[in-house]
C-alpha cells in the first residue's frame, strides 16, 4: 500500500521528527478542542474530537511526504483540505474554507497527475527541478497579485471582508502596532498569495516553492505574536498557534534543503 511504503521509505531522522511533528500539532489540536467543545453538543464533540484532529494528522503527514518529496502526499492532501474546510466553515472562518476547499482540494489531483509521471523508479521520489530565470516572472507575478487583493480587501466593507478575514484579534493588533488600516488585508493577501504561488511550483515539482511556504509561516507567526504581545489574555489559544506554525517553519526550512538537493541531483 503506498501509505505504508511511503512512511518506509522515511529515514530515521525523517521519522523521529515525523513523530515529534505530530507530537506538537496533536498537543495543540487537543487543547484548542478542550477550550472550545459544546459537551452537551453531538456536532461540537465531533468536530473538535474527531474532524480536528484527523485534519491535524493528515496535514502534518501531506508536508512530512512533500518535504521529502514522495507521492502520498496528494492522499493526505485531499483528507486535510476536506476536515480542515470542513472545521473552517463551522467555525466561521469563510477564507480558509474557500482555499481549502476550492483551491488545495482539487489541487491534490493535479499533484497526482503530474507527479506519477515523474517518479524516480528506484527510490520512488520525485524529480525535483529548479526554477532558474522564471524566478523574476514568478517574484513579479506574487507582488501584483498581493498588492491587488490588498487593494480590493481594503476597499471591501462588510461580509466579504469580514468573511475572508481570518482573525479579527490579528487585525486589531497589527492596527494598534502599525497605525494603518490596511495591514490586516495585506497580511492575509500575503499569506493566501503566497500559498497559491506555492502550491502551483509544488504541482510542477520546483523547488522554488520552499521560500513561499516559509515566508507564509514567518509572517503567521509574526502576527500571532503580536496578538500574544498587544494582547496577554491570549496566551491559552495564541501559544498552542505559535507552537503549530513553529512546526511548519522547521517542516519547511527541511523541505528547501532537501529539494534544494533534490534538484541539484537532476
Amino acid at each position: 500500500m503506498l501509505l505504508w511504503a511511503d512512511l518506509q521509505r522515511l529515514n530515521r531522522l525523517e521519522r523521529r521528527w515525523l513523530q515529534w511533528f505530530l507530537c506538537i500539532i496533536l498537543s495543540s489540536t487537543i487543547w484548542f478542542s478542550w477550550q472550545s467543545t459544546d459537551w452537551q453538543s453531538y456536532g461540537s464533540i465531533t468536530l473538535n474530537w474527531f474532524i480536528s484532529p484527523l485534519s491535524a494528522i493528515s496535514g502534518v503527514l501531506c508536508v512530512v511526504m512533500v518535504a521529502k518529496g514522495l507521492m502520498s502526499n496528494w492522499i493526505w492532501g485531499l483528507i486535510s483540505a476536506s476536515s480542515y474546510g470542513l472545521l473552517a466553515w463551522t467555525s466561521g472562518y469563510y477564507g480558509d474554507w474557500l482555499i481549502n476547499w476550492f483551491y488545495f482540494l482539487p489541487a491534490q489531483f493535479f499533484i497526482y497527475f503530474s507527479w506519477r509521471q515523474h517518479l524516480c523508479a528506484e527510490s520512488q521520489i520525485i524529480k525535483m527541478r529548479r526554477l532558474g530565470r522564471h524566478w523574476f516572472w514568478v517574484l513579479a507575478l506574487v507582488v501584483l497579485g498581493i498588492a491587488t487583493l490588498t487593494a480590493v480587501l481594503a476597499e471591501l466593507d462588510g461580509f466579504i471582508s469580514e468573511a475572508l478575514q481570518r482573525n479579527s484579534q490579528v487585525y486589531a493588533s497589527l492596527r494598534e502596532l502599525t497605525g494603518l488600516t490596511f495591514s490586516g488585508p495585506l497580511l492575509d493577501s500575503a499569506t493566501v498569495v503566497l500559498q497559491i504561488a506555492a502550491q502551483l511550483l509544488m504541482i510542477r515539482m520546483y523547488a522554488a516553492q520552499w521560500p513561499f511556504w516559509i515566508l507564509t509561516n514567518v509572517l503567521t507567526l509574526f502576527a500571532w505574536s503580536l496578538v500574544l504581545l498587544t494582547d496577554p489574555s491570549a496566551t491559552a489559544y495564541a501559544v498552542p498557534t505559535l507552537l503549530m506554525w513553529s512546526a511548519f517553519l522547521m517542516n519547511s526550512i527541511y523541505g528547501m534543503i532537501s529539494w534544494h538537493k533534490g534538484a541539484s541531483e537532476h
